[in-house]
């Protein structure tokens, strides 16, 4: 309890600040079902949002919509169980440093890299000895306390690196069938570009439409290759470890994550390979 609590004073919250119903706080839980889950989050201040689809838990949100998981663990045949496991879902392209980088200065949680670059952040309680309902609620708070303190972070992280400026993008040249008609055609400036196989083929062969749209603020650059600095670039076969597909290389990593432009190009043109 006084580390959740130290926890919690580190990351700017009050103990007292929520005005929600905490009158089972007292109780002693030894297990715990998705009623004992609704109050866990409700008093917490957040919201349920509907039932876990597999399982037994609940899904809820706070204020800004940041949704997270309550689920039971080690529930036997019963709707009662005697683990809790709480958390936190986050999309994007994360890789394992980011998860380190977590687990390193947060120990109170555990940072997961899932599928396709998504994150999750959570916290396991053992209930078999007994804790106060209270006190899980505090794990809750601290847990979503920590994916906070996380994305802010990254959002100043991002605010901070800005877009790349137009010197550092890779334009290529006009060669494409659609090129000089005043519309960019290239895939990594299109968020759905995978399902549009001209805008496939046109990476880096729409460099005059694109670099101008780009230039006048109209343009936002999705997928960005990199470059060939890879150990195990030009290779003719993709080793970024971002991308899906038969075109991927076996020995594909995080090492050559943006190191392998030229090989990861070619095999995106002719839908080899999928984007992160």
């Amino acid at each position: 309890m006084k580390l959740l609590a130290a926890s919690m004073i580190a990351l700017g919250l009050s103990l007292g600040a929520h005005a929600q119903d905490t009158s089972r706080d007292s109780e002693l839980a030894t297990s715990v079902n998705t009623v004992d889950m609704r109050y866990l989050i409700e008093s917490a201040g957040f919201t349920v949002t509907q039932a876990l689809s597999t399982g037994i838990g609940l899904v809820g949100a706070d204020s800004d919509g940041l949704t997270f998981g309550v689920s039971g663990k080690a529930c036997g045949d019963t709707p009662n169980c005697v683990g809790l496991d709480l958390y936190f879902f986050l999309e994007g392209n994360y890789t394992p440093k980011d998860a380190n980088s977590i687990n390193q200065r947060w120990s109170a949680i555990k940072a997961t890299v899932v599928e396709d670059g998504n994150m999750t952040l959570s916290r396991y309680l053992i209930l078999d000895h007994g804790q106060t309902l209270e006190n899980l609620r505090l794990n809750l708070l601290t847990t979503h306390a920590i994916t906070q303190n996380f994305l802010a972070e990254n959002q100043e992280k991002e605010e901070e690196d800005g877009p790349p400026t137009s010197d550092l993008i890779a334009w290529g040249d006009d060669a494409g069938a659609y090129a000089n008609d005043d519309a960019c055609d290239d895939a990594r400036f299109h968020e759905d570009g995978d399902d549009w196989g001209y805008q496939r083929n046109h990476v880096l062969r729409d460099a005059t439409d694109c670099q101008t749209a780009y230039e006048a603020g109209t343009l936002t650059l999705f997928l960005d290759f990199g470059d060939d600095s890879g150990e195990n670039a030009n290779n003719e076969v993709c080793d970024d470890a971002r991308f899906s597909g038969e075109g991927l290389s076996d020995t594909a990593s995080e090492a050559n994550i943006k190191k392998d432009a030229s090989d990861c190009v070619a095999a995106y043109q002719v839908q080899l390979i999928d984007r992160p």
